[in-house]
């Protein structure tokens, strides 16, 4: 062993070799078994080596092993092109690894710039830090910012999920990571598919943009942006949200969107609109407001504010309404009107039991009243205290009314659509069975001391005409073109998001400190 000092000014030292040789002519030093070499507080390990002093270059061979007390490691490599002048070291070998406090580097070529602490590599690594693993083609790795960036084919593994990307950063001071084209995160519970976005590993709080998606065992959520925090257990969507629920083929349609995981509940606003699609007929929801609730022994939609339904036999319009999927029950509230076929169902609550998707029993409670026009400004008419009316394949097939019932209905030779009207038979009782067909009065039959009235066509006074709560509103009837609107793409709204500090930013910052 010995020590040589081959140049002052680059401050180079071999403080380690078994042989050492000068060629004088060509400025080669080369030594030999168990190599120790230091530059300005760099140490350097190898079998052999040669230094190319007019060229500034160290070349190592076997067993490379290159130090900086407390800082960092770099080892394992078959070869060695160490750079004098900006302290960069060029490393290949089958198991090359960088290693500091904060991560562990695996690749078969590394080069790094002792002197800035910036590293990188273009032929594949692995990156382990704590419980994850790191895979990617290409990276960059700045010691000083601890700011990692990985292009091309990334992969990162960790105990809660796996995640596929084309680029990501990872910003170590923050713990913050970014990742930018297709990426595609699994885990246990969901995959989500977006094509940019942000995770902070301290507050597990994250952001998914372009395209955003997330996929369970029965449902998904695709939006322009998702934003979620685990700890708190929020999710927020924002612009074109589809939330889909394969258990019951419920689709949701809005542009802003609420999640809270702790007690499995949801709102959707701004346009939304809901359908469920079973038997070649589709159910629409829409309204000012959506609340979900997602429970197995409890699961339930409410819609309220303007909220208005569209089947193909049915529509109606409510101030609000509820769907209880449990149980295939829709309730609507305040002065809510429906509309099958030529009849429109009004009162003060109603209450719809759904049987294979399609309407079983309409119970109607308070002022409840059933009109259809037979002539322009002239109805046939029923109301009561409670009306329940029977449905077979969404037609309705019997009314029946009880509490203060009354009907006015117009008569004709035969029911034929052109048959003229004859007379008005007008009826008050306790109790009232109307039997319908096609649309059409089968039977009425009336219970509870029934008291009426028949008069000719010419003789029905103006007075009688019409029961008290009569308010025909055909105009109101929904269309299925206004629901199917918001299920439209719209323009994505601005993400609000955490930005990467740029260069010029950084640069702007330092001047303006020193001004100071």
């Amino acid at each position: 062993m010995f020590f040589f000092k081959v140049s002052a000014q680059t401050n180079v030292e071999i403080t380690g070799g078994e042989k050492l040789s000068v060629d004088q002519k060509k400025n080669y030093t080369y030594i030999v078994g168990n190599v120790v070499i230091r530059h300005d507080g760099v140490v350097i390990q190898c079998d052999s080596a040669i230094r190319k002093g007019n060229e500034g270059i160290i070349e190592g061979f076997g067993h490379i092993y290159i130090y900086q007390p407390d800082t960092f490691t770099l080892s394992g490599g078959d070869y060695l092109r160490y750079t004098e002048a900006d302290k960069t070291a060029m490393v290949t070998g089958k198991n090359v690894i960088l290693q500091d406090q904060n991560m562990t580097l695996l690749s078969t070529e590394l080069q790094y710039n002792i002197k800035n602490q910036v590293g990188y590599y273009v032929k594949g690594a692995d990156i382990l830090s704590e419980q994850n693993t790191l895979k990617s083609r290409k990276g960059y790795y700045n010691r000083r910012s601890n700011v990692f960036n990985f292009k091309d084919k990334v992969q990162l593994n960790s105990p809660d999920y796996t995640m596929s990307s084309d680029t990501l950063d990872y910003y170590a001071s923050t713990r913050t990571a970014y990742f930018f084209g297709p990426t595609r995160i699994v885990s246990k519970e969901n995959t989500i598919i977006c094509n940019s976005g942000w995770y902070n590993t301290v507050s597990e709080k994250a952001e998914f943009n372009k395209g955003a998606q997330i996929h369970s065992k029965k449902s998904s959520i695709i939006a322009d942006s998702l934003f979620y925090d685990r700890k708190l257990g929020y999710g927020r969507g924002l612009g074109n949200i589809r939330l889909c629920d394969s258990s019951e083929s419920f689709t949701v349609y809005g542009q802003k969107g609420e999640y809270y995981q702790k007690t499995n509940e949801s709102y959707v606003t701004v346009a939304p609109m809901a359908m469920q699609a079973k038997d070649k007929d589709t159910l629409y929801v829409m309204a000012e407001t959506f609340y979900f609730k997602n429970d197995s022994l409890d699961k339930r939609m409410r819609a309220y504010k303007k909220a208005s339904v569209f089947q193909k036999d049915l529509q109606g319009i409510c101030d609000s309404l509820e769907y209880a999927f449990n149980d295939s029950t829709i309730s609507l509230f305040n002065d809510p009107i429906l509309w099958n076929g030529k009849n429109q169902i009004s009162g003060d609550t109603m209450f719809i039991f759904l049987k294979n998707n399609k309407i079983n029993t309409l119970r109607v409670s308070d002022n409840a009243f059933l009109a259809s026009e037979v002539i322009t400004g002239s109805y046939n008419q029923i109301s009561g205290r409670e009306m329940i009316n029977r449905f077979d394949s969404n037609a309705l097939k019997s009314v029946l009314v009880e509490g203060n019932a009354e009907s006015i209905y117009y008569l004709r030779d035969n029911e034929t659509d052109s048959a003229e009207y004859t007379g008005v038979n007008k009826v008050a009782c306790g109790k009232m069975l109307i039997i319908m067909d096609s649309s059409k009065v089968k039977a009425i039959k009336f219970y509870v001391q029934p008291e009426g009235k028949m008069y000719p066509m010419l003789q029905f006074p103006e007075s009688e005409k019409y029961l008290t709560g009569l308010d025909w509103r055909v105009q109101l009837v929904p269309k299925k073109e206004k629901f199917l609107e918001r299920a439209l793409v719209l323009t994505p709204p601005a993400i609000t998001k955490p930005v990467k500090p740029s260069k010029s930013a950084k640069k702007a910052t330092k001047k303006s400190v020193k001004k100071k």
